[in-house]
């Protein structure tokens, strides 16, 4: 099974639009791919989508956390990376593919996505995802 760890930006695109985004989630749920996700890359998730100009209440963004975490498998990293010095943020994602030894990481991410792949995982965004790498 495809192992997949997706960046907040996904997953909160995932969450207010019905995209390629949700359509990786979606997979995910009916057990077609391993969504990875971090205790990090969650925290984020959940301090982007709580931002005002999303209108989600308190309950929709602890709704929105707790799906995620009911169909990812989270890991802890191990190791902490400093690979992207321009946003060191980012480094959260390429420590949570370590760590799970994920085949994709999904982002629209213009630094991870210039990566174009991190140890074995293909850095991909979402269409590129479902164009050249997933096929049922």
């Amino acid at each position: 099974m495809l192992r997949a760890v997706l960046d907040a930006n996904v997953l909160v695109s995932a969450t207010i639009i019905h995209g390629k985004q949700f359509e990786i989630l979606k997979l995910a749920k009916l057990g077609k791919i391993k969504l990875i996700t971090s205790p990090s890359i969650a925290e984020e998730f959940k301090e982007v989508i709580s931002r005002d100009k999303f209108g989600f209440t308190e309950s929709q963004v602890s709704a929105a956390v707790g799906q995620l975490l009911d169909i990812a498998e989270v890991v802890i990293p191990q190791q902490k990376l400093l690979v992207i010095e321009e946003d060191p943020d980012d480094n959260i994602v390429l420590e949570c593919a370590l760590e799970s030894k994920a085949d994709f990481i999904i982002s629209g991410d213009t630094h991870l996505l210039a990566l174009k792949s991190f140890k074995n995982s293909k850095i991909v965004n979402a269409a590129e995802f479902f164009e050249k790498f997933y096929v049922e």
